[in-house]
């Protein structure tokens, strides 16, 4: 199964088919924060968690917010926040990499796939983060 870029607007959504512990889609996404800091400044993986689960909690059902996870194989690989800065603007930040994923080009095809959604209507995309800002831009 190619990468998907599927987004989420709380850690209860089904997108693992099979799960072998509780809140297992929250434990993998928490553990991509741990693992992974270049593209965020969080201390600890657990500080990104609690930031996101804030950030559903503050969402607004039009403004666009969520975290796309990237799904491979029933499992997430990689997670970026995309919140509203205004009706044409959305920021992509916080982003996380499985490890065994690093340096494979794997930021550059997930970020894409995002933009890609989004690409019949007039959104922009930026970031926060120098690097992201810079695939975001290279992006054909």
């Amino acid at each position: 199964m190619p990468l998907q870029a599927i987004k989420i607007n709380d850690f209860n959504s089904q997108l693992m088919r099979e799960t072998t512990i509780a809140d297992e889609l929250t434990v993998r996404i928490q553990a991509l924060y741990q693992a992974d800091t270049r593209y965020h400044n969080f201390a600890t993986a657990e500080q990104a968690i609690k930031h996101f689960t804030q950030a559903f909690a503050n969402i607004d059902g039009c403004n666009g917010d969520g975290l796309y996870v990237g799904m491979f194989n029933d499992k997430p690989i990689c997670a970026v926040l995309c919140h509203r800065i205004d009706k044409n603007t959305e920021s992509l930040d916080f982003l996380a990499m499985h490890q065994q994923n690093l340096n494979r080009g794997i930021e550059e095809q997930f970020l894409k796939l995002i933009c890609q959604d989004k690409q019949n209507s007039d959104v922009q995309f930026t970031s926060n983060h120098d690097e992201i800002l810079k695939i975001i831009k290279n992006l054909p």
